[in-house]
C-alpha cells in the first residue's frame, strides 16, 4: 500500500495532527454531585475532600437508606465516622441485589475520621439504590459522576477560507504553509468564530509588468483598510517553484465573533491571503 517506510510515517503524523488539532481546544471536566437523601436516622456536616461543606447521613438503625442514582452511570460512596476505627463495613443493594465492601480509614481532624471512598458501577437499568450498615458510627454520602465536556478558546486560530479561488502552498527551505489566492473576480472570505485581533499575510505572485498590487479589505461589507503594495521579489518563497512578492503584514484589530472578512483585489494579481486570529485568550 506505501511506497517506502518514510511515506507511512509521514502519513501516519498528519493523522495524528489531525485528531489532535480536533481535540486541542476541547477538555473534559469531572465532577462529583453530592445525591439527595430523603430518610435517615441523623446527620453531620463536615469538609470531606474540599472546601465546601457537605451533608453525610446515618442511616435508620437496621434499615436500608434508599438514595436516587438514577440517572448516572457511576458514584462514589464516600464515608465517615465520629469514632476512631480502621474499617467500616457497609452493603449496598442495587436492584434488591447485595454488594459487600469495606473501606480503610485514611485520615481525620478533631471532629471525624475519613474513609476512602468507594466506587460504584451503575447499570442502565437500575430501579432501586440502597445503603445497609450495622456500624452506628458510620455516615455516608453518594456523589454522582458528572462529566462535562468544555470548549476552551484557542488563542490563536488560523482561519478557513469560505470563498477563494484555489489554495496553495508557500514554500521555503524550513516552512510551508497553506495560502487562500484572491483575484480581481474571486475574493478570499473568512467569518470569524471569537473575538479578537486578526493578522493578516499577504503576498502576491509576480506580473511581467510591475504594476502595483491594489488589495481592500472589508469587514461586514464595510471597507476597512487599502493597500498598494509594489512589486519586490522575495529571494526565499515560492509557490510551486514560481517566486512570490515579499510579505506584506496586516493587522485588523476589535475583530467580532460571526464578522464577515474579505479580501477583494482590484489589480491584475493573484493575491496570496493567510488570516490568524488572535483573541487574546
Amino acid at each position: 500500500m506505501f511506497k517506502n517506510k518514510s511515506t507511512k510515517i509521514i502519513i501516519l503524523t498528519v493523522l495524528l495532527l489531525f485528531v489532535l488539532s480536533s481535540v486541542a481546544y476541547a477538555k473534559t471536566v469531572i465532577k462529583w454531585k453530592p445525591i439527595s437523601v430523603n430518610e435517615y436516622w441523623s446527620r453531620r456536616i463536615t469538609k470531606f475532600d474540599s472546601d465546601v461543606n457537605t451533608f453525610f447521613y446515618r442511616p435508620l438503625r437496621f434499615e436500608k437508606m434508599n438514595i436516587d442514582v438514577r440517572g448516572y452511570e457511576e458514584i462514589q460512596v464516600k464515608v465517615i465516622t465520629k469514632e476512631k476505627t480502621d474499617l467500616v463495613h457497609f452493603n449496598v443493594y442495587i436492584n434488591g441485589k447485595a454488594q459487600s465492601f469495606t473501606t480503610k480509614n485514611t485520615r481525620n481532624n478533631e471532629s471525624f475520621y475519613f474513609f476512602e471512598p468507594v466506587t460504584i458501577k451503575i447499570p442502565k437499568d437500575i430501579q432501586t439504590f440502597s445503603i445497609f450498615t450495622r456500624n452506628p458510627n458510620a455516615y455516608f454520602r453518594a456523589f454522582g459522576k458528572e462529566v462535562k465536556v468544555i470548549k476552551e478558546i484557542p488563542r490563536t486560530i488560523v482561519l478557513k477560507g469560505e470563498a477563494y479561488k484555489r489554495i496553495v502552498t508557500l514554500l521555503s527551505s524550513k516552512t510551508r504553509s497553506e495560502y487562500y489566492i484572491a483575484d480581481s473576480s474571486t475574493p478570499v472570505v473568512f467569518t470569524a468564530k471569537y473575538d479578537g485581533n486578526l493578522t493578516t499575510y499577504i503576498r502576491f505572485l509576480p506580473l511581467v509588468k510591475k504594476t502595483k498590487c491594489k488589495i481592500d479589505i472589508y469587514v461586514n461589507k464595510v471597507l476597512v483598510d487599502s493597500l498598494e503594495l509594489n512589486q519586490k521579489i522575495s529571494g526565499e518563497y515560492s509557490v510551486n517553484e514560481q517566486k512570490v512578492s515579499i510579505g506584506k503584514k496586516v493587522t485588523t484589530n476589535n475583530i467580532k465573533k460571526n464578522d464577515k472578512i474579505e479580501f477583494r483585489v482590484s489589480s491584475s494579481h493573484e493575491v496570496l491571503i493567510r488570516s490568524i486570529l488572535k483573541t487574546g485568550k
